[in-house]
């Protein structure tokens, strides 16, 4: 590759770099997605036992129009892409809530990506699938490990933190995630670190703006 390199115009050798943290921001995004599923997404085999799906019982709290935004930094040896993503509580009622998100990027040489908004609905309650317990659905992900709390402040509120750890795998090697989260802010997440060690590769994400 490095012979390569040697050959390659200055344009060439940003579109590869364009395309590498493309492929690098797809790989991580799923460490934000709950494991629980959507409205869309419910399991085919279940337990019978309906339990309070997390997500409504998060964003419930909040009244509508209730918006959290984050902003993301992915960088490495070739640079950094930026990414905000803004979640707005759009509806809700006793048996669901519907969530709107709009992801925006920012790469090196390029116009702001504007993504169009997408809206998920989640019902207040949902199956329990076969051999998992409601406990397995309060994990931010099925690897996450508690590891302790911490105090935070958020839009000028001190909020408790609960911090999780666990390592995923993906093309590049293992991936070294911690997640500090709160049920008392929209969307939960209030930062979020993870590190490829074999590419140095490091994401950084934070809570940026909260209206409650």
């Amino acid at each position: 590759m490095a012979k390569l390199q040697m050959f390659l115009p200055k344009r060439i050798e940003r579109t590869l770099f364009v395309l590498f943290l493309v492929g690098l921001f797809a790989a991580c995004t799923p460490s934000n997605k709950p494991i629980l599923p959507s409205s869309a997404e419910q399991p085919q085999s279940d337990t019978g036992e309906s339990i309070t799906h997390p997500e409504f019982a998060n964003w419930s709290q909040f009244n509508v129009g209730a918006k959290a935004t984050r902003y993301r930094v992915v960088t490495n040896e070739y640079g950094e892409v930026r990414v905000t993503t803004t979640f707005f509580l759009e509806e809700k009622s006793d048996d669901h809530v519907t969530v709107r998100s709009q992801v925006d990027v920012e790469r090196p040489d390029r116009p702001l990506e504007q993504n169009p908004p997408q809206s998920t609905r989640f019902e207040a309650k949902f199956s329990l699938p076969r051999g998992l317990t409601e406990e397995f659905f309060k994990l931010p992900n099925a690897k996450a490990k508690l590891v302790g709390e911490e105090k935070m402040e958020v839009a000028g509120r001190q909020v408790e933190a609960e911090v999780y750890e666990w390592t995923e795998s993906n093309e590049a090697g293992p991936m070294a995630i911690k997640l500090w989260r709160s049920n008392a802010v929209p969307g939960r997440i209030i930062r979020q670190e993870m590190l490829i060690e074999s590419s140095k590769t490091k994401t950084v994400e934070e809570m940026k703006e909260v209206a409650w």
